[in-house]
Order: C-alpha cells, then sequence, then structure tokens
C-alpha cells in the first residue's frame, strides 16, 4: 500500500494513502472530538465535531478528508476550537429536554466531548 507522509500538530507521520485525517490521527494516538464516525460506516460528516484546520484549505472535516503526501494539519487553533465548542454546545442543548441525567454517563461521547472542551 502506498503511505503519505503529513504533519499533524507538529508530528511527522507515515501515513496510509487512502486514509482519513480523522483516521490518521487516531491510529496515532491524536485525539479529535467525533460523534458521528465509526470505522466500519462511510463517513457523513453530519456532527461536524472532527473539524481541523488544514494548511492551504483552512477548515475541513476530518472525517472525509483524504490524507495527501504532505499535508499539514492543526487539530487546534482558535478558529477550530471555536467552532468545536459552539457545535458541542448545540448538540447539547439539544440532548437536555430529553435527558436530564446526560452529563452524569461518562461512556456517553457527548460528556467525553463537552468535557474535552471544557464546556459545564
Amino acid at each position: 500500500m502506498d503511505k503519505f507522509t503529513i504533519t499533524i500538530d507538529g508530528q511527522k507521520l507515515v501515513v496510509d494513502k487512502g486514509m482519513t485525517i480523522l483516521e490518521a490521527s487516531l491510529s496515532n494516538n491524536i485525539y479529535i472530538p467525533n460523534l458521528c464516525y465509526d470505522p466500519d460506516l462511510k463517513p457523513v460528516s453530519v456532527c461536524r465535531l472532527c473539524m481541523v484546520d488544514v494548511e492551504g484549505k483552512g477548515l475541513t472535516v476530518s472525517c472525509q478528508t483524504l490524507v495527501d503526501e504532505g499535508m499539514i494539519v492543526r487539530t487546534h487553533s482558535p478558529e477550530v476550537d471555536k467552532v468545536r465548542k459552539v457545535t458541542a454546545e448545540l448538540l447539547i442543548v439539544n440532548h437536555l429536554p430529553n435527558d436530564p441525567g446526560w452529563n452524569k454517563d461518562e461512556n456517553n461521547k457527548l460528556v467525553t466531548i463537552a468535557d474535552y472542551l471544557g464546556i459545564k
């Protein structure tokens, strides 16, 4: 299989051609928040929490963007963090009326993401 060299958060990585940014990140222990990603399903990019900044492209969803040779990715920036936080807050607000104890379940992926983003 062909390989690409990419940089994520300053780390040079050798990854398989055909991987998405999210897959390359997760396989190298670089966390990118995500809810709708499942390795067994086609990416749908509906949650928008996996947003990253790709040099030369700007903000993009990492679950659908394929890696490319020399790609430089930042998983954090003021703009990325703001988009993720607003998106997560909108998802949380939609859960509150239906599940008042949503933030008590440590197995809830949204709780993990809220903690990661500093949302109380």
